[in-house]
């Protein structure tokens, strides 16, 4: 499976850092911005597979969405709906030239629409990683003699 990234849209940055961590997975690489704007800037350095884009009133609404290229609309596109915008109507959103919208009311929704969406095979198995020095069989001697 190839690696994914995830732009994370949210101008609040006690709600975007901790959605950042929920979301985040070995196969994913996560992004956050504070703007729809700030995420295509350098469209070249990196190319986004979903944009988790977080309704906020008066800060993030559909109407800062229409700022993005339209080269970029085809991204697919995650409405995490929020208090201020309990639901929202997707095709109003497909016909601005986002034809690849889904919405979601919670944090779970939004993991379980993503993994839909990057991981359709399921997640790979996570790497275990050895312990960074090795116990000797002495010190395994004695932890399990500790704890039999």
């Amino acid at each position: 499976m190839d690696y994914k990234t995830i732009f994370i849209v949210d101008p609040i940055r006690t709600e975007r850092i901790p959605l950042a961590k929920f979301l985040s997975e070995e196969i994913f690489t996560v992004m956050t911005f504070v703007s729809p704007n700030d995420c295509f800037k350098k469209s070249d350095l990196i190319c986004c597979d979903l944009m988790v884009f977080v309704l906020r009133k008066d800060k993030n609404e559909v109407k800062h969405l229409m700022n993005v290229e339209e080269k970029f609309r085809q991204t697919p596109l995650l409405l995490l709906l929020t208090e201020d915008f309990p639901d929202i109507n997707l095709d109003k959103i497909a016909a601005c030239g986002f034809p690849n919208s889904y919405k979601a009311a919670n944090k779970e929704k939004a993991r379980e629409i993503m993994l839909g969406l990057l991981a359709e095979e399921g997640l790979p198995p996570r790497t275990e990683v050895p312990h960074p020095v090795p116990i000797t069989q002495e010190v395994q001697a004695a932890i399990s003699q500790e704890t039999g």
